[in-house]
């Protein structure tokens, strides 16, 4: 950088000179003051003019600062790009000289004014550290999100799952038997609950009006109202009933009779109703064969055994639901139709289920794991705890009252 110099005082620096117009500034350290080495009036956009003339103002040998003007502007004025420019084969003392410096040339010019802040330090003079194209890549580097961790990453990408389900199952259905809806399910099983139940006489009052095509129902506001008073009591909620199938019915009536030793149930979410799937035979060894991987089901199994000399045959009910690879919509219908389910069986087809299981996989059922869930051990009576003896030998005799002298009295 060979131009003529003019020395800068602070004034200058801040933007009071006469140059102040120029979409460049160089500015070297020589003799310990700040020396305007160069300046470029603009002839065209930012872009166009950055490498015509930034590049030639580089030298290989000697460091400097460079002051680019941008187009765009904030409170303060035109932005502006710090560039400090060390190459490598400047003497050690200048490189140390212009790093001690850099933050005062920052501070005097206004940091309100630098957007960007560039280093360079390769001898070429098209250095991809601060020519055009790097100042992009470096903007681009800027803006991209933070790096992950391997776990950050699983996690995001769970929630990205979660959210593109909860997409897919944004349902809305009226129906007479079932009212269905994903975001105001809480309310629609209380809607549920008392159609079925009895209302509870000066507690709880529900009104239902008649279900209509209005907007106000077409949008989940079904205008259910509820009387509280001070006598008024939480209802427990038992779940959603979907009617049973003909061939589901006939099943279970077969399980009664113990014609049958499994039955194997599935919800059809569309015509929410409970169906049969199949009713083959089956051994303890063939349960983990029969859950599937895949999609959430019912089980009924008569497990035959033997306990205490007696022989049984115990009703297990196992509820199978694998993980999160089912939608939200499947999880919430089966898990809210159990209870309702079971009730039923236990009434109507007089059922006596020993055992009630949730499992993930097929993998969990052994003919141990039955056995223990259908006659849990007992807690054995554990012995308290034995103070041991003391020492052996004479230790001579207990004392209670203290003998004539001992509190320092006279005989």
């Amino acid at each position: 950088m060979t131009e003529g110099a003019f020395v800068l005082d602070s004034d200058e620096i801040r933007g009071d000179a006469p140059w102040t117009g120029c979409t460049l500034w160089g500015i070297l350290c020589v003799s310990e003051q700040l020396v305007l080495g160069a300046h470029r009036e603009p002839s065209q956009s930012w872009d166009r003019d950055y490498d015509h003339f930034l590049l030639p103002l580089l030298d290989a040998k000697e460091p400097c600062y460079i002051l680019y003007r941008l187009d765009s502007q904030n409170a303060q004025g035109y932005e502006w790009i710090f560039i400090s420019w060390s190459p490598d084969q400047s003497p050690v003392r200048q490189k140390m000289l212009y790093a001690a410096t850099r933050a005062t040339v920052k501070k005097e010019f206004g940091g309100g004014h630098v957007k960007d802040e560039l280093f360079g330090t390769m001898e070429a003079r098209d250095s991809e550290d601060i020519c055009l194209q790097g100042y992009q890549r470096h903007v681009t580097s800027c803006s991209a999100p933070a790096p992950l961790t391997a776990a950050e990453r699983e996690l995001q990408q769970i929630k990205i799952n979660e959210v593109r389900r909860a997409a897919e199952d944004r349902v809305v259905r009226v129906s007479h038997s079932t009212l269905l809806h994903c975001v105001t399910a809480c309310d629609l099983l209380v809607f549920d609950e008392h159609r079925r139940a009895e209302r509870p006489a000066g507690r709880v009052k529900v009104r239902l009006p008649q279900l209509s095509n209005s907007p106000s129902h077409r949008s989940g506001d079904f205008g259910v109202k509820t009387e509280i008073s001070v006598e008024s009591k939480h209802q427990t909620l038992q779940g959603l009933a979907f009617p049973l199938q003909e061939g589901a019915r006939h099943a279970l009536q077969q399980l009664t009779q113990r014609r049958i030793n499994y039955i194997q149930l599935r919800l059809d979410t569309e015509r929410e109703t409970i169906e049969l799937v199949h009713t083959n035979p089956t051994e303890v060894s063939d349960l983990p064969r029969r859950i599937p991987t895949d999609t959430p089901r019912y089980h009924f199994f008569v497990y035959k055994h033997s306990h205490e000399g007696d022989y049984l045959e115990s009703i297990v009910f196992i509820y199978s639901m694998p993980g999160y690879s089912c939608s939200i919509k499947e999880r919430m219908l089966y898990s809210s139709c159990k209870s309702r389910l079971l009730d039923e069986v236990e009434r109507d087809y007089h059922l006596e289920v020993a055992k009630k299981m949730e499992i993930d996989t097929g993998e969990e059922l052994t003919e141990e794991l039955l056995y223990e869930e259908i006659h849990p051990k007992q807690h054995a009576f554990k012995q308290a705890f034995a103070k041991p003896r003391g020492p052996a030998g004479k230790r001579g005799n207990k004392r209670i009252i203290k003998g004539p002298g001992e509190n320092g009295e006279e005989n």
